[in-house]
């Protein structure tokens, strides 16, 4: 199982984040305008940016519009119901779902087999996720789930 550890940057003009494989440095991301009603969010290698997260809709539900290495991938809903916590990504047919309370999260593949979690440190000085995933050529994909996480119950 791969292990990913993403971590909210303390002193930055934008929300930005680094995530870690171990002790290297794998991705950047970062929010283009603070301010703005519809966020976005760029992930970032030394190449340049791989994935984009854009909110297209604030009222619920939510919706992220995913761009993946240049390409379209859908996008990603969140329904803010009593009781339910879940993100859909119905072109991947996968879900995040969870306990925001104890920021544990499963992904689930189609037949709701985990093949993934994310986990909110609860003692850290900014937002800080461990990332833990089956199939390691879906690390940008997981990366952009638990921003989506970090942004729908902890934003």
């Amino acid at each position: 199982m791969a292990e990913l550890l993403m971590k909210q940057k303390a002193l930055s003009i934008r929300e930005s984040y680094e995530v870690y494989n171990g002790n290297e440095l794998k991705y950047i991301i970062q929010r283009r305008k603070l301010l703005a009603k519809k966020p976005v969010y760029d992930i970032f290698v030394e190449s340049g940016v791989v994935a984009t997260a854009e909110v297209t809709n604030t009222a619920a539900p939510v919706i992220y519009k995913l761009t993946l290495n240049e390409k379209d991938a859908g996008e990603v809903r969140f329904d803010e119901k009593p009781g339910v916590n879940k993100l859909v990504y119905a072109d991947k047919c996968i879900e995040v779902d969870g306990n925001s309370i104890l920021s544990e999260f499963s992904i689930k593949d189609k037949d709701k087999k985990i093949i993934g979690t994310i986990k909110k440190k609860l003692v850290s000085m900014k937002d800080t996720y461990d990332i833990k995933f089956d199939n390691e050529d879906d690390e940008l994909l997981v990366v952009m789930l638990a921003l989506l996480v970090d942004e729908t119950f902890h934003g």
